[in-house]
């Protein structure tokens, strides 16, 4: 990639977050989304307080697009994610349902993510590195928050996906009988939502 490629993604996110047709927020949120994953992560987490600026965007639309790209950024990018995961816990008590869904589908995901490396270091090295750790004590907190939504008035869809979280956070800390191991990627993999 060229080395224009800052000036292009923050022309994007700026568009993204301040055009006034939702049309080319949402395409300049997909090409700035495209840029992110195409440049090396560290690169890419320079930018990432501009795409969480866009938290504030009016169109719920948005804000669940903002979720998915997050998703698939942090899944990429993990390593420099942390400044991401406030977003997912904001989300949660988004007014859109919609938004709040998304944040518990793309969640659970990163749960998984986050889980199976975490594992993974452990199991290589004995140890865990510190990036990871913090990351960590954000899914912690994103998973008391989902865990709470279980228990406040809501809407049954969003506790029905909250539930589905509770699952996959079960299954992932159930040890199989047969076999000690902890999880295997493939079995992290298909616990994430499709």
């Amino acid at each position: 990639m060229d080395g224009h490629w800052r000036e292009r993604a923050l022309t994007f996110l700026a568009a993204a977050n301040n055009h006034g047709d939702l049309a080319v927020k949402m395409s300049s949120l997909k090409q700035a989304k495209d840029i992110l994953l195409s440049v090396e992560p560290s690169h890419a987490a320079e930018l990432f307080p501009y795409l969480v600026e866009l938290q504030s965007s009016p169109e719920s639309v948005v804000r669940k697009a903002l979720v998915e790209v997050i998703e698939e950024i942090g899944l990429t990018t993990m390593e420099h994610s942390s400044v991401l995961m406030p977003v997912l816990l904001t989300f949660l008590k988004d007014k859109e349902n919609i938004v709040a869904r998304q944040s518990i589908i793309s969640g659970t995901n990163i749960f998984c993510g986050v889980l199976e490396e975490l594992s993974l270091q452990f199991h290589r090295r004995g140890i865990v590195e510190r990036w990871l750790g913090e990351l960590w004590a954000w899914m912690v907190r994103y998973k008391d928050a989902v865990f709470g939504i279980l228990l406040e008035a809501g809407t049954v869809g969003l506790k029905l996906l909250a539930l589905k979280f509770l699952e996959t956070y079960v299954l992932l800390f159930t040890s199989d009988t047969d076999d000690s191991k902890t999880p295997t990627a493939e079995g992290i993999a298909y616990l994430r939502f499709q």
